[in-house]
């Protein structure tokens, strides 16, 4: 290889390993094909759907960086980057109201129940 430069080598590989760790997403997401991933659950479903948006988007920018185009000056790529985004924050969003912390109703009402009781005088 003593016609190729270091660096482009260097670069040839790094570009190599991340594509493996491209395929090693796709691989896990597709796992089980379109029958298990309609046995998921709701919440389970619109996680894996989302990160394959984001998978495709990195995808199409990756394509247009190898065919010499400016990937950020494409319009509907951002666009629809910007859903990509959006629909991640929602699901993150869901993500910490199901680890919130629930409050017992019942609890909560004999607190403020409680809390407003005056004790009576006894001199009255």
């Amino acid at each position: 290889m003593s016609g190729i430069p270091q660096d482009l080598i260097d670069k040839l590989q790094a570009f190599d390993e991340k594509l493996s760790a491209v395929e090693d997403l796709v691989d896990k997401i597709t796992e089980g094909g379109v029958d298990k991933h309609y046995e998921r659950k709701a919440h389970d479903m619109a996680i894996v759907d989302s990160a394959s948006m984001f998978l495709m988007d990195s995808l199409l920018w990756a394509t247009h960086g190898l065919k010499g185009k400016v990937a950020n000056q494409n319009d509907e790529l951002m666009v629809d980057l910007a859903r990509t985004k959006r629909m991640t924050a929602d699901m993150k969003e869901v993500n910490e109201r199901q680890d919130a912390p629930r409050i017992n109703q019942q609890a909560a009402q004999n607190f403020v129940r409680n809390a407003l009781w005056e004790v009576p005088d006894a001199k009255k």
